[in-house]
């Protein structure tokens, strides 16, 4: 972690108005055996890690407690949280690119991956058992991205992934389909900078084309990779589906997953007919191709039940026997819970998150599931209406109490991360909420965006 920059002062965390700098430097100066208990992990680690790197420290300062408030909320285990989050400052704190410019605030390498350019986001899955399973993912930054080094910041997820594979830190970490899916989907380095310098696909395309992902399971972590197709289809003049399609057919194991592959890409070609579809993204598990799983994400301007249907059935081809009439009420529940009141068809000039999408999932052996997503920014007034939409919910659910209690949880966790004003005031601490059916129950999914850039911006004008 040595650098050629110069240390910082740190700043308070700029999402929390529960914490002031005071009481960070309180924290940070405190003995071991006087930090509080739920605070320890998350104390403890931070007074030890110090960065040499101001770009690191930022990134540590402004997400690293973030994580830690999740991680205690989701109810992980004191030694959990001390793996979790020394894993995120070694290993993906570094890779989050320089700051915002001091005087002008400008960004250097700004992420599409959340509303304001942060390049990271948080997920909660809601379990059963009233715990929670945090995850994260983010576009690997390079200290050159965006300069004439590396103007597409394209070298920085190769060297995360290989460092991840040669310290031996994730079991069963495997690049076979890494290897594979790159070449396919993505231009080769001098191609795309020759191209892409000012080529804009929209406005969630990642230029660089690759997002990686971390599962915190209880067992370890599972890494994932997703690749965005956009750049290298505009190039060969085909439709992002057209290169996917090119890649799963090419695929060395595809004669054994051809049976879940060509009913998938049947339904997608008709879908892009009908519901104007939009092909966005290939993602896949880092693991033995035997074991892997494909992720297919595609959205579409539409909001009725008619789509939701069409879509999580894939026309009709998924066997929805296999759930109970509790569980598909409870879908539509969950639909028109967010998305009641929206137009039918999503107006042209609306963002592109706007837009509610499925992601399908092949694996070898298996049956094609879909799994939903929804951005509740464009249909919801802050993120308290939000929550409060998110309750409702659970409120009238079979399982409701069961899940209550965690949304008690969850509720206080985003308010402990961004206060009572943040979550009054603005709308994109959630910026996306998904789920998935399970034979009882749906399986829910928050992702949140810590603001960075946002939050940041807030602090500047609250000093002028």
């Amino acid at each position: 972690m040595a650098t050629s920059r110069r240390d910082t002062t740190r700043s308070p965390p700029p999402s929390s108005e529960t914490t002031s700098q005071a009481e960070q430097k309180q924290n940070s100066n405190r003995s071991p055996s006087n930090l509080n208990t739920i605070d320890k992990p998350w104390n403890i680690i931070n007074s030890t890690i110090k960065f040499h790197n101001a770009d690191h420290q930022f990134w540590w300062d402004r997400t690293g407690r973030m994580l830690a408030r999740l991680l205690e909320h989701a109810k992980y285990s004191a030694a959990e949280r001390y793996r979790e989050l020394f894993f995120y400052a070694l290993h993906a704190v570094p890779f989050l690119g320089a700051s915002a410019d001091g005087k002008n605030y400008l960004l250097h390498w700004p992420s599409p991956t959340t509303p304001d350019n942060t390049p990271i986001d948080f997920s909660w899955e809601w379990g059963l058992d009233g715990t929670g399973v945090i995850r994260y993912q983010f576009e690997a930054i390079g200290p050159n991205a965006g300069t004439e080094l590396d103007p597409l910041n394209s070298t920085a997820a190769d060297s995360w992934i290989q460092q991840i594979k040669d310290q031996g830190l994730v079991p069963g970490h495997d690049l076979e389909w890494y290897r594979y899916f790159k070449s396919q989907l993505l231009l080769p380095d001098v191609e795309r900078t020759e191209l892409t310098t000012q080529t804009i696909i929209e406005e969630t395309t990642v230029k660089a084309g690759t997002v990686v992902a971390i599962d915190m399971e209880k067992s370890g972590p599972v890494m994932k990779i997703c690749f965005y197709p956009g750049l290298k289809a505009l190039e060969l003049g085909l439709s992002n589906l057209e290169l996917c399609a090119r890649a799963l057919r090419s695929l060395p194991q595809y004669s054994f997953m051809k049976g879940q592959i060509e009913p998938l890409l049947t339904y997608l070609q008709e879908a892009t007919k009908r519901w104007n579809l939009e092909t966005g993204i290939l993602g896949f598990d880092l693991l033995d191709p035997n074991d892997a799983r494909i992720k297919i994400y595609v959205r579409a301007p539409h909001t009725t039940i008619e789509y939701l249907m069409d879509a999580v059935t894939m026309g009709g081809r998924i066997d929805m026997s296999q759930y109970s009439d509790r569980v598909l009420t409870d879908l539509r529940d969950f639909w028109t819970t967010f998305l009641g009141g929206a137009p039918d068809v999503v107006p042209d000039d609306a963002p592109g998150r706007a837009r509610p999408g499925f992601y399908y999932i092949i694996k070898a052996g298996k049956p094609v599931s879909a799994k939903l997503y929804i951005s509740p920014v464009w249909y919801s007034k802050n993120d308290a209406d939000v929550m409060a939409k998110l309750r409702r919910y659970f409120e009238t659910r079979k399982q409701g109490p069961d899940m209550l209690s965690q949304m008690a949880n969850y509720e206080r966790a985003l308010i402990d991360i961004f206060g009572q004003r943040t979550i009054q005031e603005r709308c994109g601490s959630q910026y996306y909420l998904g789920c998935a059916l399970q034979k009882e129950n749906l399986r829910i999914v928050t992702y949140s965006s810590p603001q960075t850039f946002d939050c940041e911006q807030d602090l500047r004008k609250q000093k002028k």
